[in-house]
């Protein structure tokens, strides 16, 4: 279940100058089993056939299926009016698609438009989705106008420190800032593509060159994702919390993210977060059986790890599980229960859970709220917020960014080879080097081959048939 790493070493493409147009040929089957049929670049027609498939096309169309049958159609731009069900309810929204990841079953449709009197970009899983339409107003399926991408920026309303603070090297070779501060990180995105386990290891590291007793913050805003990736962040996560201080600051926490978050020493919600909703996936049909009791275990081991009760975590993994609670007026202790005897309902067995800021702080399940960096530095006992270095931002916009340049390039590749076959080698030992830069977007969002090796017996066959041309 391993996830290869992707390093930030830029690939090297090395040319081929042989202008001689390629010719027919013919290879055998590889090991996964499909044909490689015999024009040009032939794995290639392959695997950018995944691509299509997966809604990834230059083009950027989609094809969405959805469980009551109906479809949609359409490019990112498209202006759309979306109905679908979060927490049992059904709710509609309208706006406009900014894009969507995921494989077929899995995918998650960004939709920006008003939610709560406010412009928002919200994830809907597609399984959720009722119905989705092209907006009159967009002319019937013509594309509307996307918004221009912005660039994340830190938080507004950030306190700088009054005074610079001045990092020293201790006797023991560890260094120490003159500040109290905190190793901060944006952890966004799917989990496993856009937020993964890579990243938790860089910022750990940043803070071990300190020493014991630092305050990791991790930003978590994500829709969920890849279950695979909770193994390493689960090791990694109960390592850590042995020499230092891990937060959650949540403001979407679904599924794999809330997994993370339960890890965390503490957990502070901004006041529109919500965490949970962790049910598991065998294809597009829900764990049960012993795989179910497997998983319910685990997340009541992880809230365990984490100080908090496993009955409510064990209702975010299936409908089936119950929740309530008394809360003592006086004393504030909260008595959790494993049914609906309590005055006050977490859970109850038709709906997974998922917690929003009010129940998670009233049942003991958060620490606190705060909506800015200066209420959560109050929280954490800091005298101002102070980020003792700009690492975990960096680090978080360096993976950001190679995320957006596979996206935008693969196509662009897939067009290249298309129109230019006599380039297949450079091309083909660039897609080799995305595989190394960018493994989880190529295998888990765009559904390439997990293994890279038949692209490379494409190159030698090639290299093969141009010498056997020469000659």
């Amino acid at each position: 279940m391993a996830v290869a790493a992707a390093t930030e070493a830029v690939a090297v493409v090395v040319a081929d100058s042989d202008p001689s147009p390629m010719v027919p040929f013919q290879t055998s089957n590889s090991s996964q089993g499909f044909l490689m049929q015999t024009r040009f670049a032939p794995i290639l027609m392959f695997l950018f056939a995944a691509l299509a498939i997966n809604g990834v096309a230059s083009a950027q169309q989609y094809e969405l299926m959805f469980d009551n049958g109906s479809s949609w159609r359409g490019d990112d731009g498209d202006r759309v009016d979306v109905v679908f069900s979060e927490r049992g309810v059904s709710q509609s929204m309208s706006g406009v698609i900014m894009k969507i990841d995921g494989r077929p079953g899995f995918q998650i449709v960004f939709v920006r438009g008003e939610i709560a009197g406010k412009q928002a970009t919200k994830g809907i899983f597609a399984p959720d989705i009722e119905s989705m339409k092209t907006s009159d107003g967009a002319g019937g399926g013509a594309v509307a106008t996307r918004p221009a991408p912005t660039t994340k920026k830190p938080d507004p309303k950030t306190k700088t420190s009054s005074s610079p603070a001045v990092t020293t090297e201790r006797a023991d070779g560890t260094l120490e800032s003159s500040k109290p501060g905190v190793f901060f990180m944006p952890w966004e995105g799917p989990v496993g593509i856009e937020a993964r386990h890579d990243e938790i290891k860089s910022i750990i590291a940043e803070a071990d060159k300190y020493g014991p007793g630092q305050i990791i913050v991790l930003q978590i805003n994500s829709p969920g994702g890849l279950v695979i990736e909770g193994d390493k962040i689960h090791e990694t996560l109960k390592d850590v919390k042995q020499r230092h201080r891990v937060i959650a600051w949540v403001k979407e926490a679904i599924s794999a993210a809330a997994f993370t978050s339960l890890h965390c020493d503490e957990i502070y919600f901004m006041q529109v977060g919500a965490m949970g909703s962790a049910v598991m996936y065998a294809g597009q049909t829900a764990i049960s059986g012993g795989e179910l009791d497997a998983w319910l275990e685990k997340f009541s081991e992880v809230a365990e790890i984490g100080g908090r009760d496993p009955i409510i975590a064990r209702c975010m993994v299936t409908r089936t599980a119950m929740a309530s609670y008394d809360k003592d007026p006086e004393t504030g202790k909260v008595t959790i229960y494993p049914d609906m005897r309590g005055e006050f309902d977490i859970s109850d067995d038709k709906n997974v859970l998922t917690l929003n800021s009010d129940n998670a702080i009233d049942c003991g399940y958060a620490d606190g709220i705060a909506n800015t960096t200066d209420d959560l530095a109050v929280l954490l006992d800091l005298p101002e917020w102070h980020e003792v270095n700009d690492s975990g931002r960096r680090i978080h916009e360096r993976w950001q960014r190679t995320v957006k340049q596979c996206r935008d390039r693969i196509p662009r590749l897939q067009a290249e080879l298309q129109r230019n076959p006599e380039r297949a080698i450079t091309l083909l030992k660039e897609l080799l080097g995305w595989y190394n830069r960018c493994y989880p977007v190529l295998v888990y969002e765009m559904g390439l081959p997990p293994d890279p090796d038949p692209i490379r017996r494409q190159i030698e066959e090639i290299r093969r048939q141009r010498g056997n041309n020469r000659n």
